[in-house]
This record gives C-alpha cells, sequence and structure tokens, in this order.
C-alpha cells in the first residue's frame, strides 16, 4: 500500500552497546505503541554482555538486526547503518537505555499529519535520574502544538539553553536525513546529534508537541556521554559557520548567538577535566560573545586543580539548592 506524506510509515533506530540491562525494555516500549512502528533495526556494536542475544530473542518479525562491520565509539555510526537499512518513510530514533510512552509514535505521527510538508517532528520528554526526573525545558511559544521554521527553531533553542530536539523523541523524513547529510561518524563522538538537528531543519520545518512521551535516562548502565569529554570545539560550529554565509540577517544573528552559547556550554564542561580545552578564544564571535570569551579565557588559563575544586563546589552549592 503507498503510504501518503500525513501518514508515515516510521522506522525505529536503535544502537546497542553493552545495554543488557536496559535494552529489552527500550525494545518493548516500540513494540506496545497504539501507532505500529513500520519496523525496529537495532544496530549492535559488539557488545559482549549479552544485549545483542537478548534482543534476538525477541519474537517479533518486525525486530531487525545488524552489526557493524568496524565497531567504534558513539552511536552515530550504528544509526546511519539503520538509516540507510530502513525502509519506512520516517525514521524515529530510539536508544537503547531509553523508553517511549505507548502514545509516542502516535503523538508524531499527528503532528505530521497537522503539518505535512515538515522535515521532523518532536514531543517533549522527561530528564529521568536515579532519585528524580524534570520535564524537558521548553521555551514558553512551546506550549503548544505548532510548527517551527528554521528561526524558530533556533529562537526556541536559544530561550532556555536547550534543543527542542533531542534523539529519542524525533522523528526525521529519510530523504532528509539523506539530504542533510546523516550523523558526523568519524568527526566527532560527541555533540553530533544537534549538529545534525540543524543541517536538518536549514532543509524545513519541525512540528513540536508538548506533550512528554518519551523518557531520556541519564544515569544508566554505559552511557557514551560519561564516557568521553568535552575540550574539542563543538561539532556544530562548523556547521553554523558554513551556513552564516547565505544566511538572511536574523538567521544569522540567531546563529552566532548559538555558536557562543554552544561554546560556553563546552567551556563550562571544560572545568571539571584536567586538560586543557580545544577552543580558541577567536572561535567566539563578538561583540556579543563578551562573556563566553570570559569564560574560556578561564577555562584555559586557571590551573587544572583549581577548575575542578571550584567545579566540585558549584555542585555541591547547587544540590543544596
Amino acid at each position: 500500500m503507498t503510504m501518503s506524506r500525513s501518514t508515515p510509515r516510521f522506522s525505529v533506530v536503535m544502537p546497542l552497546y553493552n545495554k543488557a540491562a536496559h535494552v529489552r525494555a527500550a525494545i518493548e516500549s516500540a513494540l506496545v505503541q497504539s501507532y505500529p512502528a513500520h519496523e525496529i533495526l537495532v544496530i549492535d556494536n559488539g557488545s559482549t554482555d549479552g544485549g545483542r542475544e537478548l534482543a534476538a530473542a525477541i519474537g517479533d518479525a518486525r525486530i531487525k538486526l545488524r552489526d557493524l562491520a568496524a565497531p567504534g565509539p558513539g552511536g552515530y555510526a550504528g544509526r546511519n547503518v539503520g538509516i540507510r537499512a530502513a525502509s519506512g518513510d520516517w525514521i524515529a530514533f530510539l536508544d537503547a537505555d531509553d523508553l517511549w510512552e505507548p502514545d509516542h509514535l502516535a503523538v508524531l505521527a499527528e503532528g505530521i499529519s497537522a503539518d505535512p510538508d515538515v522535515r521532523a517532528a518532536a514531543t517533549r520528554f522527561d530528564h529521568v535520574f536515579d532519585d528524580r526526573s524534570q520535564p524537558q525545558r521548553i521555551a514558553p511559544e512551546l506550549d503548544r502544538a505548532r510548527s517551527l521554521d528554521f528561526a524558530e527553531f533556533l529562537s526556541a533553542w536559544l530561550a532556555v539553553r536547550e534543543c527542542p530536539m533531542w534523539t529519542g523523541a524525533i522523528a526525521i523524513r529519510r530523504d532528509t536525513l539523506f539530504e542533510a547529510g546523516l550523523f558526523p561518524e568519524g568527526r566527532a563522538v560527541r555533540g553530533g546529534d544537534k549538529d545534525l538537528w540543524l543541517r536538518v531543519l536549514a532543509k524545513g520545518a519541525l512540528r513540536y508537541d508538548p506533550r512528554i512521551t518519551a523518557r531520556f535516562h541519564r544515569d544508566s548502565d554505559n552511557k557514551v556521554s560519561k564516557s568521553t569529554t568535552t575540550l574539542d570545539v563543538p561539532c556544530l560550529v562548523e556547521t553554523a559557520r558554513a551556513m552564516l554565509a547565505g544566511a538572511p540577517p536574523r538567521e544569522a544573528a540567531l546563529l552566532r548567538r548559538l555558536v557562543n552559547q554552544e561554546i560556553a556550554h563546552y567551556a563550562r564542561y571544560a572545568m571539571k577535566y584536567p586538560g586543557r580545552t580545544a577552543i580558541r578564544v577567536g572561535d567566539v564571535y563578538l561583540p556579543e560573545g563578551t562573556g563566553t570569551a570570559a569564560l574560556l579565557l578561564a577555562a584555559k588559563l586557571i590551573p587544572a586543580s583549581l577548575r575542578q575544586s571550584g567545579h566540585a563546589l558549584r555542585n555541591r552549592l547547587r544540590a543544596r539548592a
């Protein structure tokens, strides 16, 4: 049966590496969707903890296992393998340690039906920690379902310093992913998701729904975000700079602010690492990035022991607040 643009077939793409404690629950959350997934592609990255076997034992014909030919760090290569192998017209991403509510794909499909020309759809999600959960921070204008053009997407991102799109709560047109260039495997070990979202939304609009339909587990086993550092230039900086050349004035101003915001974010994280950040002050856009430049200089010039103790003290004070 030929599907129209407003009735998407979702191919679920799930990279897997040593998530035996979580992968069955993640896959089952995709299988029980009220709007059924077309297929679930699980791409194993050389797991050694039995996670691949657990996925293979789930008896559903929609589950398709693939293996990375050359296992490596992060999930970008695995997601790209899944995108290339998918037969659906929309790709929905779910990591092997996260979960969907039963209506997640239904809410995404509803948004796509409301605006069939969008290139991506997203919902709100919960950050889940061992001792608490908190909803995604969103800009006030996202408190209702709506479509955002590129400038509106950037504005919503900058308003709360949190990207409106998170990997486990989005779907993107498969053809748009190829047009945008897929995940930057080999170019980044982290931050590549936001780099891709930037390239995708430059192609067309995002449909956002503020209903919470996904759970992002921040303290699960073997998280890549806890084993990689942020001392290099953010991946999206190069992409944003390339976009600036032909951007209209409003988009150009927003892209400059986004570059500064991401550099400031990485400079803060650099405070807790013993190494020196590779980001240069010249990477900051001035004059609007004066504060970012000062923060970056502190990350570069303050001795590592003082940086790390100051970062630890800041975290303790925040915990008490």
